[in-house]
């Protein structure tokens, strides 16, 4: 599976945007155009929330036809979807498709709030945890993107771009404690992400120690995605051993921004943290 440049995902969501503004206008359901188009309402779901890792140009032609759109919009939705077909590609490895999408929203989202129970956040693990991770897990349960070059490669793509987004990454004690590959490591571990603290004015580092007791993001994992332009809603990420799940409700999101927030409070910076 491809994976595309930032500018590129942010056309495709441009196009799943116009989508559902014309299949609206056009007064159609997802079954409607479904059986219109002989395409499964699977696929017209997955377009219009920009979970396709490409977009034709001829699908643009048949919505244009089924929606009645003029010839200019006509022409925007296919130089779009041209634009998106470009081989504009950063890397490529056999990634999951709801992984795939979160990788997009990485690259593109304005901020990022993150909060983990146990383990260092993949974006700012050092290889030597990636590598102790990676070994107390059976050959046959090893993802194609387990290994160290992947996460690597995520990590530079993500650092080294023009723009970085502003990141707000809380972590429980209990993810520093967490014997991985030993203290040595895990001493490691922990410097690399007060020097990110340091080097980086758009990054904040925070621990939630023990002693801070009940707060609402106990028990959690959760990403939470927000981006400028209103192009796409602010988008709430959930993994688990059953897969992923993205939350857009305004209710629901609005419901882990005030637990991160919360945790947030009652975290202290990572540059006083220290492992004993």
């Amino acid at each position: 599976m491809r994976v595309m440049s930032a500018k590129a995902f942010l056309t495709i969501i441009q196009i799943a945007r116009l989508l559902v503004q014309y299949r609206k206008r056009a007064g159609l359901t997802h079954k409607a155009v479904a059986d219109k188009v002989q395409m499964s309402v699977t696929k017209i779901r997955d377009l219009e929330h920009a979970r396709c890792n490409q977009v034709r140009w001829g699908d643009m032609l048949t919505f244009a036809h089924i929606y009645k759109l003029s010839p200019e919009e006509t022409s925007n939705l296919v130089r779009l979807a041209e634009e998106s077909e470009k081989p504009d590609l950063f890397h490529t490895f056999d990634i999951p498709s709801a992984f795939y999408t979160f990788l997009q929203m990485e690259m593109v989202a304005s901020k990022i709030m993150i909060y983990e129970t146990e383990l260092i956040t993949g974006l700012f693990q050092i290889e030597a945890y990636m590598l102790a991770l990676r070994d107390g897990v059976e050959p046959e349960y090893r993802g194609p993107s387990d290994g160290s070059g992947f996460r690597l490669d995520r990590q530079r793509q993500f650092m080294e771009r023009d723009w970085l987004p502003e990141v707000v990454y809380v972590t429980s004690e209990a993810a520093l404690r967490q014997h991985i590959g030993g203290p040595e490591i895990m001493a490691a571990q922990l410097e690399h992400l007060k020097r990110l603290d340091r080097e980086f004015s758009l990054f904040t580092f925070k621990v939630v120690p023990f002693a801070a007791g009940k707060h609402r993001s106990l028990g959690r994992s959760y990403r939470i995605f927000e981006f400028e332009g209103g192009e796409f809603p602010k988008t709430v990420y959930l993994e688990s051993l059953e897969g992923a799940r993205y939350i857009e409700r305004p209710e629901r999101v609005v419901s882990f921004q005030h637990a991160h927030d919360d945790s947030a409070k009652k975290a202290d910076p990572i540059k006083d943290y220290i492992l004993l």
